[in-house]
């Protein structure tokens, strides 16, 4: 199982319909990933369960970006901890872009983003790289950069599974793949912590 990391925090925030839901680290450091998983897919189980993030790096150009990425790389350390004791192995690839926002209209400010760049090449990589007559591909994810993958991949001989969101069904995804899942409400509400 291949999973978009940051794309299904923000599924899991949207689905919730706030911010807030998963946004405090409480929440997140307890939310059980493995078994909403498992109930998704408790008649395929996977054999390995793949958390694609983004490499972190500390910036230093201001302040600001400084803090804000030390604090990306704290956070991001103890959530690799949560999910591992979950039996969901962390993949570093891409990174992580810092960029200013553009400037407030009232007072001209501009603020440091952080934006994930390149995880879905990643998870795309990875999914080129498994596929094969005997693979079944699972992956979470509503990124129709993957799109290119999923049809590659099932060129290659694989099946295709894919878990997308309740709210927003993208239907590029569902008709390349051989079997769709949805998290849901109901589902994804049993194990927030």
């Amino acid at each position: 199982m291949l999973i978009d990391g940051e794309n299904l925090m923000y599924g899991l925030r949207r689905l919730f319909g706030t911010e807030e839901v998963l946004a405090s680290r409480d929440k997140i450091d307890n939310f059980n990933f493995r078994g909403m998983i498992e109930e998704l897919l408790a008649d395929v189980l996977p054999s390995e369960i793949l958390w694609f993030g983004a490499k972190l790096k500390l910036y230093s150009q201001n302040e600001e970006i400084s803090l804000k990425s030390a604090n990306a790389i704290r956070n991001q350390a103890k959530f690799i901890n949560h999910i591992q004791n979950q039996k969901v192995d962390f993949v570093k690839v891409g990174y992580l872009r810092a960029r200013e926002s553009d400037p407030c209209k009232q007072c001209a400010y501009k603020s440091w983003r952080l934006t994930e760049k390149g995880v879905d090449v990643g998870l795309a990589v990875r999914m080129m790289m498994e596929a094969d007559k005997q693979t079944e591909i699972v992956v979470i994810s509503a990124d129709t950069d993957l799109l290119p993958a999923f049809k590659g991949s099932i060129k290659n001989g694989a099946k295709i599974m894919h878990i997308g969101y309740e709210f927003r069904p993208v239907h590029a995804l569902i008709n390349a793949s051989q079997s769709y899942r949805t998290i849901s409400i109901p589902i994804a509400q049993k194990y927030i912590g």
